[in-house]
């Protein structure tokens, strides 16, 4: 994950994180890791390289208000496999499995001059203005609703996880 963040351009970076990265310090890393499927789920997507598995992109939710079953989404793709389509695959599990967690309210923080990343998330269902924008006035918030179950899940992340694979 470290060389995945340092390898994106300086833009990409300044995209993702919202502001200069020049480095992946220890905190940053631990919290680009640290998923554990239910408050923060991640997902990666890897090629075979030179020298061995390389990450091409990822993507995150964290629950940022449970009682609401809000989250936050970020997601980034390393710069030479922009176009691909490997952004929309990640958007895609990451959406299917936030329905899957009952998560209802799902939104990310955007650049106001990433056109491209605004459009992404338009075609993926994100529209701007349905939730509270973010104080800082040089980002736009898109998101998404999904309808509330019932009930939350009653059984964990990983056995959920684990049946449909094993």
């Amino acid at each position: 994950m470290r060389e995945f963040v340092s390898g994106l351009s300086v833009g990409s970076r300044r995209n993702r994180f919202h502001g200069s990265v020049s480095s992946v310090s220890p905190a940053l890393l631990q919290m680009l890791i640290s998923a554990d499927g239910e408050a923060h789920a991640a997902w990666i997507a890897c090629i075979w390289g030179e020298h061995g598995e390389e990450i091409v992109g990822e993507a995150v939710w964290v629950l940022t208000d449970p009682q609401r079953r809000s989250a936050e989404l970020a997601i980034s793709v390393r710069d030479d496999w922009h176009g691909t389509g490997v952004a929309d695959s990640l958007m895609l599990t990451l959406l299917q499995a936030a329905r899957d967690m009952s998560i209802c309210e799902l939104y990310g923080d955007v650049l106001k001059g990433n056109a491209r990343m605004l459009a992404f998330m338009r075609r993926h269902g994100m529209e701007p203005g349905i939730f509270d924008p973010p104080e800082d006035g040089g980002l736009v918030r898109v998101g998404c609703q999904f309808q509330r179950a019932a009930t939350l899940p009653d059984e964990s992340w990983w056995t959920r996880f684990s049946s449909r694979w094993l």
